[in-house]
C-alpha cells in the first residue's frame, strides 16, 4: 500500500514540475534576451551618409544636378555631429530621414541626366555634320557664288584696261578656296573640342585652410583654458573635378607628434559635402581639456574612397601651436 502512495506522490510532483518549467523557461529567455534599441546608431547613419554620397556620385556621372543633394546630405551630416554632441536620438532620425530621401531621390536625377547627356550628344553631332556640309559647300560652290555676288553688286561698273594683262585673280582659285574651308573647319573642330573639354579639370586638387575667431588668417589664439571653448574656422575648397566627401579630423599633439598623418585619435570630427568648384567656411568650437606648453592642434583632411569603400587620408593637413592653461581656483 505504501508503494502505492509513494508512486502517486511522484505522480503529483512530476505534474507540478511541468507547471513550473514552462515559467522558468520565459523568466531565462527574459533575462537573457538582448535590450530592445531604439533608432539607429550614430556609425550605422555614417554607413548610410556615404551610400547617399555614392548616389550623389552617380548623379553627377550621368550629368544630372546634384546641388540639392549636396545640401540635404551637408544638412544630415550637421545633424549628425549635433546628436553626436548632445546624445540626441531625435536628431539622429532626421538626419537618417533626410539620408533616405537622398538616396530615393537619385534614380530619377540619373535619368534625367543621362537624357539631357543624349540631348548634347546628338546636338555635338549635329553641328559636327553641319560643319562638314559647311566646308564642303563652301569649296565646292564658294567661287560661283562669290562672282555671282560680285556681279550683282558691281555689274554696271566699267572696267577699263590701263595695262598689260595680269595673273589670273586668287579669287577664283581651287586651292584658296580649299585653305579657306580647312581654316573653318579646323577653328569649328577646336571649338567644338573646347566644349566637350568644358568642366574637365586638369590637375585636380582640395583646399584646407585654418582661420581664426575673426575669419581671418593671423588673429589665432596662442593660449587658451583648460575646459573653455574656443572659436575656429575651417576653410575648406574643393577642386576635384566632382562632388568630395570631406572628413576633417581634429588631433592634439606636441613636437614629437609626427604628423601627415598624426598617428592619433582625434578628439573631434567635421564633415563637410562639396560639389565641384564649391568652397566652404565652416564655425568650429573647440574645447581642450588637458593643460599644456607648445600643443600641437592639428587639422587633417581625409576623404570617403569609394573604390575601397573606407576613409582614406588626403594629404593635406594644418596645425596651429597654442598653450593650454589650468582654470584658475
Amino acid at each position: 500500500m505504501n508503494i502505492w502512495f509513494e508512486i502517486a506522490g511522484r505522480i503529483q510532483q512530476l505534474k507540478h514540475n511541468l507547471r513550473l518549467h514552462p515559467l522558468l523557461l520565459i523568466l531565462t529567455i527574459s533575462l537573457f534576451r538582448p535590450p530592445i534599441t531604439h533608432g539607429t546608431s550614430i556609425n550605422e547613419i555614417k554607413r548610410e551618409s556615404f551610400r547617399a554620397y555614392e548616389a550623389i556620385l552617380e548623379v553627377h556621372r550621368a550629368g544630372g544636378d546634384a546641388s540639392q543633394l549636396i545640401d540635404k546630405l551637408n544638412e544630415a551630416l550637421s545633424l549628425i555631429e549635433k546628436a553626436e554632441a548632445k546624445g540626441d536620438q531625435a536628431l539622429l532620425d532626421e538626419a537618417e530621414r533626410l539620408i533616405g530621401e537622398i538616396i530615393a531621390a537619385s534614380p530619377e536625377l540619373i535619368e534625367e541626366g543621362l537624357r539631357i547627356r543624349r540631348w548634347r550628344t546628338a546636338i555635338q553631332i549635329v553641328e559636327v555634320v553641319t560643319i562638314i556640309l559647311l566646308g564642303f559647300l563652301i569649296y565646292r560652290h564658294g567661287p560661283n557664288l562669290f562672282w555671282k555676288l560680285w556681279i550683282k553688286l558691281r555689274g554696271n561698273y566699267l572696267i577699263k584696261r590701263s595695262g598689260p594683262s595680269r595673273n589670273v585673280s586668287m579669287l577664283i582659285s581651287g586651292e584658296v578656296w580649299a585653305v579657306i574651308t580647312a581654316i573653318i573647319l579646323v577653328g569649328a573642330v577646336f571649338a567644338l573640342a573646347q566644349s566637350l573639354r568644358a568642366g574637365r579639370v586638369v590637375e585636380p586638387f582640395s583646399e584646407l585652410g585654418v582661420l581664426g575667431p575673426k575669419m581671418k588668417i593671423g588673429d589665432y589664439p596662442k593660449t587658451v583654458v583648460a575646459g573653455e571653448s574656443f572659436r575656429l574656422y575651417l576653410y575648406v575648397g574643393n577642386h576635384m573635378g566632382k562632388p568630395m566627401y570631406y572628413i576633417i579630423f581634429l588631433k592634439l599633439g606636441d613636437r614629437e607628434t609626427p604628423i601627415d598623418p598624426a598617428p592619433l585619435k582625434p578628439f573631434k570630427e567635421m564633415y563637410i559635402v562639396l560639389d565641384d568648384g564649391e568652397n566652404k567656411t565652416k564655425q568650429i568650437d573647440i574645447t581642450l581639456k588637458e593643460p599644456g606648453i607648445n600643443k600641437r592642434l592639428i587639422f587633417e583632411m581625409w576623404i570617403y574612397n569609394t573604390t575601397s569603400k573606407n576613409i582614406t587620408y588626403h594629404k593635406r593637413w594644418c596645425q596651429l601651436w597654442i598653450n593650454v592653461t589650468s582654470p584658475p581656483l
